[in-house]
C-alpha cells in the first residue's frame, strides 16, 4: 500500500511541476508567436510600402524631369517658331537631353505636323488644353509608351504650337529589374485599365487586363492613397501614380506582391525555433521535476516502508532515511524511534527468554525427579549384571555402555539443570576455599572423547549414509568436564548428520589454536550449511530451523552454555570453499 501511495504522490508532484512548467511555457510561447509574428507582417507591409514609394518617386521623378525639359524646349520654340534651323537644332538637343524619348512632334495650333516626327495613332495632343500633361500609356510596335503633351506659347499666351513627346517606358521595366526584392516577390507597374506596362519578374506586358482577376490591382486603381491587401495568398502593397503627379493625374498603379508564404517565413523560422526551444524548456523542465519528485518522494516511500516495517514489528534495520529540510529531519526521528522500539522489543524479548528459561528449570526439576529413580534403577541393573558377566563374556561390554549411557543421561539432566539457573560454586569448592585448599578443575583428553562419540553415533551415522571422520593434531588435556565436551560434540555431529539428507563427510578436527594456551576443535561437514543471517541466533534458546515437532531449540544453546562455562567460546561459519558449516570452538588447556 506505502508504494501506491508513494507512487500517487509522486505522480502529483510530477504534475503540479508539469503544469507549472507547461502553462507558462505555452504562454510565453504563444505571445512570442503572435508577437513574432505581428511584428514580422508589420514590418513586411511596411518594406513592401516603402520600397513602391520610392520605386514611384523615382518613375514620376524622370517622368516630370521629361516634361519640364520639354516645357522649356516649347518655351524656347515659341520665341521663334518659323526659324527652321533653330527648331532642328533645339530637337536634336531634346532628344539627347531626354533619351526616354522614342517620338517627337510639333504640331501647330489646329493639329498639323510642322516639326518631327509623325504622331502615332490614337494620341490625344490636347490642343484645348491649357499648359501640359502626361498622357494614358499606350503600346505601340509591342512597347509601352506615353504621351508627353506640352503647349508652346508665345509671350503675349497666344498659342503657338504643341510639343508632342512619345516616352518609352522601358525605363520602368529597367528600375523594376534593378530593385532587390524578396524570394518569390514582384513589382507590377499597371496602367488605368489594369495592363502591366512593366513588370519585374518579366511577364507579358500589354496583354490582358488584371483588373477584375487581382484585387489587389481593383484596389490600386480605385484608391488615391497607398495601403496593403492580403488576398489568394498574396500581401500586396500598392499605390496610385497619382498622388505623384503635381498636374493632370495619371491613373496608374505601382504594386509590390509577394506569397505570403514566402513573405511569412521568418516569422515561421520563429515559430519553429520557439517551439524547439519552448520544447526543450519543456524537456528540461519535465526532467528536473522528475528528479525534484524523485528526490522529494524516495525518503517518503522510505519512510513509509519504515513505518509499515515498524507496524509490523521489524522496527531494527534499514539504512538510515535521508532527505531535504524537515523530510531529513523527519527520517532521523523515525530512525531514533525505531531504535527505541527495537531496544524495547530486544529487552521483552530477553524477559520472555528469561521467563522461559524459568520454566524449562522448574520443567527439568520435574523431569529430573520423575525419572531419576527409573533411570538409577536402570543403572543399578546395568552394573549389576555387568558385574556377574567374565571379562571375557559377549554381553558385559554392552551392559558397560548401558550404564555409561545411562550416567549420561543422568549428566544431560543435570547440565539443562544448570543452564537454566545461575551457575554458582558447588558446596565441595566453597568448603576448599573456606578451608585454604585448591582444587583442580577437572581436565579432558579430546583424542579419547572423539573416539567415544565416534562408537556412540556410529549406528546413527551408518543409517544417515554419513561418514565421520577425525584429525587429533593435539594431545593437549583440556579444561573441560569430559561429558560437557562428549554431549557438545555429539550435538554437533547429529546435527551435521541431520542436516546431510543424502550422505555426506563429517569431520572433526583438534588443533592448537594461536598462543598455545588453548586447543581449536572444528566440526565440519559438506552439508547445506547454516545461512548467513542465522549466524547470531543459532545459540539462542528454542531457536531452530528444522521442521516443527524434528527440534526443540536447545541442543546448540546447551553447547554454548557447556563450553561458555568452561571459559572457551563457540561460533559458527561456512565449511572449506564456502560449503555446509563449520562449527569452531576454542577451549582452554587445562
Amino acid at each position: 500500500m506505502s508504494d501506491r501511495r508513494t507512487g500517487s504522490l509522486r505522480w502529483r508532484v510530477l504534475l503540479v511541476l508539469a503544469l507549472a512548467a507547461i502553462v507558462p511555457t505555452m504562454i510565453v510561447g504563444v505571445l512570442a508567436i503572435m508577437r513574432a509574428r505581428n511584428d514580422v507582417e508589420r514590418e513586411v507591409r511596411r518594406g513592401a510600402l516603402a520600397h513602391i514609394r520610392a520605386l514611384g518617386a523615382a518613375l514620376d521623378g524622370t517622368l516630370q524631369d521629361s516634361r519640364r525639359t520639354v516645357e522649356l524646349a516649347a518655351a524656347t520654340w515659341a520665341d521663334a517658331p518659323d526659324d527652321v534651323r533653330e527648331t532642328q537644332l533645339l530637337l536634336a538637343r531634346l532628344r539627347r537631353d531626354v533619351p526616354i524619348v522614342h517620338t517627337l512632334s510639333i504640331l501647330d495650333p489646329e493639329g498639323a505636323l510642322r516639326y518631327g516626327d509623325p504622331v502615332p495613332a490614337g494620341a490625344d495632343v490636347g490642343s484645348h488644353s491649357f499648359g501640359g500633361y502626361v498622357g494614358d500609356a499606350i503600346h505601340s510596335d509591342g512597347r509601352p509608351i506615353v504621351q508627353l503633351v506640352v503647349q508652346a506659347r508665345g509671350r503675349t499666351g497666344e498659342l503657338m504650337g504643341v510639343f508632342v513627346a512619345s516616352l518609352d517606358l522601358g525605363f520602368v521595366r529597367d528600375l523594376l529589374s534593378a530593385a532587390r526584392l524578396g524570394a518569390g516577390a514582384r513589382v507590377v507597374v499597371v496602367d488605368g485599365a489594369g495592363v502591366p506596362v512593366a513588370a519585374s519578374d518579366g511577364a507579358p506586358i500589354g496583354s490582358a487586363s488584371l483588373a477584375g482577376t487581382d484585387p489587389a490591382v481593383d484596389r490600386a486603381l480605385g484608391s488615391s492613397v497607398e495601403g496593403t491587401l492580403s488576398a489568394n495568398g498574396w500581401i500586396s502593397a500598392y499605390r496610385n501614380l497619382s498622388g505623384y503627379q503635381s498636374l493632370r493625374g495619371v491613373r496608374w498603379a505601382i504594386l509590390h506582391q509577394q506569397p505570403e508564404a514566402e513573405a511569412y517565413a521568418l516569422a515561421r523560422r520563429t515559430t519553429r525555433d520557439t517551439l524547439i526551444i519552448g520544447g526543450a524548456a519543456l524537456a528540461l523542465a519535465l526532467a528536473l521535476g522528475v528528479w525534484f519528485a524523485t528526490r522529494l518522494t524516495r525518503p517518503l516511500a522510505a519512510l513509509a516502508a519504515r513505518a509499515d516495517a515498524i507496524a509490523t514489528g521489524h522496527a531494527d534495520g534499514g539504512a538510515p532515511i535521508e532527505g531535504p529540510g524537515e523530510i531529513g529531519v523527519l527520517g532521523q526521528r523515525i530512525d531514533e524511534m525505531a531504535r527505541r522500539i527495537a531496544e524495547r522489543h530486544e529487552l521483552q524479548t530477553a524477559l520472555a527468554r528469561g521467563d522461559r528459561l524459568a520454566s524449562v528449570g522448574v520443567m527439568s526439576a520435574q523431569v529430573a525427579h520423575e525419572i531419576n529413580n527409573p533411570l538409577t534403577t536402570v543403572l543399578g541393573y546395568a552394573k549389576l549384571l555387568a558385574e556377574d558377566k567374565a571379562e571375557d563374556h559377549p554381553d558385559r561390554a554392552a551392559l558397560e555402555l548401558i550404564a555409561s549411557e545411562a550416567e549420561r543421561m543422568k549428566g544431560i539432566i543435570g547440565g539443562l539443570l544448570e543452564y537454566a539457573r545461575t551457575p554458582r560454586q558447588s558446596d565441595a569448592a566453597i568448603d576448599a576455599a573456606s578451608a585454604g585448599k585448591y582444587e583442580a578443575p577437572a581436565t579432558t583428553e579430546p583424542a579419547q572423547i572423539v573416539r567415544h562419540v565416534g562408537a556412540l553415533l556410529e549406528p546413527q551415522l551408518k543409517k544417515t549414509r554419513a561418514r565421520l571422520t577425525s584429525n587429533v593434531q593435539s594431545q593437549a588435556a583440556l579444561a573441560i568436564d569430559a561429558h560437557a565436551l562428549q554431549q557438545v560434540l555429539v550435538n554437533l555431529v547429529q546435527n551435521a548428520a541431520q542436516a546431510m539428507t543424502d550422505g555426506g563427510t563429517i569431520t572433526i578436527t583438534v588443533a592448537p589454536a594461536p598462543g598455545g594456551i588453548a586447543t581449536a576443535i572444528t566440526v565440519t561437514d559438506d552439508g547445506p550449511g547454516v545461512p548467513a543471517k542465522h549466524h547470531a541466533r543459532v545459540f539462542d534458546p528454542f531457536f531452530t530451523t528444522k521442521a516443527a515437532g524434528v527440534g526443540t531449540g536447545l541442543g546448540l544453546a546447551v553447547c554454548k552454555h557447556l563450553i561458555t562455562t568452561a571459559g572457551g567460546s563457540i561460533e559458527v561459519g561456512d565449511g572449506p570453499g564456502g560449503k555446509g558449516a563449520e562449527f569452531r570452538l576454542v577451549i582452554p588447556n587445562a
